[in-house]
């Protein structure tokens, strides 16, 4: 344990020893650093006293100082909501938006068992992975809406028309995408009179597996209400671009056909629920332009030359736009 997390794990005790009313609360395993996490750090950890509350193995999400506190009650609500509903999500038993108890809000929930689907045997995953977004999909999306209500978060923090606009600004300074951005808002799709639950990030990556079954699908920063055609091309992106690249490091995913991938996991997601794919091309585009964004910002996936080369030619395919971005 470094010092850093040492000190940490110290605040974190005495606070959790004033939460949860046990002045004799200790670890019963230590805080631990878990791997992943571009924007939060996370922990693995367990308790012993006389009277413990938080059953298992937890997790303790930290989020950095300025994010201040919007994005912990941001996700910990859509967990909570989720997990009491039965979908596979960590269910959350805490969460604090004092800056000052950790130096940035957090929240604690359950550490589920499993490993990345992307380590499974390539064969299960289109099935696996469209059926679980078909079941989010498939979710009534009231009573999330409600409880983030409840929170004082409104809709519009949660529609396309909120992350347009973000978008937008956030190209400002990047006039090689002011043409695909503008593209985005002129050729947008009329959205379906029942939006669903997206997960906004539903890849391999973080949804976990013991076996035949899932057992978590994880990271819900990108939550939003929307056409289910966006959330099904965002994962389509990500299977037949990043997936595909950072397979070729890996034996057993060497020679594996990522398009016929991404083929079978619209059929899986199709067998459970039915879908508009004529609309899946300009949320594709608008989840590459994303991908070159998180790129400028540091993102390494992104920056790599063959996924900056299927980016820019999945966009021109669509949109017929022709990108030079600068060298950096």
């Amino acid at each position: 344990m470094t010092e850093e997390t040492a000190a940490l794990a110290q605040k974190f005790l005495r606070y959790l020893r004033q939460e949860l009313g046990d002045p004799r609360l200790t670890y019963a395993e230590p805080l631990s650093q878990l791997q992943g996490g571009y924007e939060t750090h996370t922990y693995r950890f367990s308790l012993a006293g006389e009277t413990v509350r938080l059953p298992g193995p937890l997790v303790l999400r930290l989020y950095p100082a300025f994010f201040g506190p919007h994005n912990a009650v941001w996700e910990s609500t859509v967990q909570r909501v989720l997990a009491g509903i039965g979908y596979p999500v960590p269910q959350v038993y805490l969460t604090c938006t004092d800056l000052a108890v950790l130096g940035g809000a957090f929240f604690v929930m359950a550490f589920l068992p499993g490993q990345p689907l992307m380590s499974a045997p390539p064969e299960t995953v289109p099935l696996r992975l469209g059926t679980a977004q078909a079941a989010l999909h498939n979710i009534d999306p009231t009573p999330l809406v409600q409880a983030l209500r409840e929170q004082g978060i409104a809709p519009d923090a949660y529609r396309l028309d909120r992350r347009l606009a973000r978008l937008h600004n956030e190209v400002a300074a990047l006039p090689w995408l002011h043409d695909t951005v503008a593209w985005l808002f002129k050729h947008r799709p009329p959205e379906p009179s029942a939006l669903v639950i997206c997960h906004g990030d539903f890849h391999p990556f973080n949804t976990l597996v013991d076996g035949a079954r899932v057992t978590a699908v994880l990271d819900w920063p990108n939550f939003l209400l929307a056409d289910p055609a966006l959330d099904v091309a965002n994962t389509l992106t990500i299977i037949t671009i990043p997936a595909k690249h950072l397979a070729t490091t890996t034996v057993e995913l060497q020679g594996v056909d990522w398009a016929q991938i991404g083929q079978r996991y619209l059929d899986a997601y199709q067998s459970v629920r039915p879908l508009e794919r004529s609309h899946l091309p300009y949320y594709q585009v608008r989840r590459c332009v994303h991908a070159l964004v998180e790129g400028q910002r540091g993102q390494q996936i992104w920056l790599q030359p063959a996924v900056l080369h299927d980016l820019f030619a999945t966009i021109e395919e669509v949109t017929g736009l022709v990108i030079q971005a600068p060298t950096r």
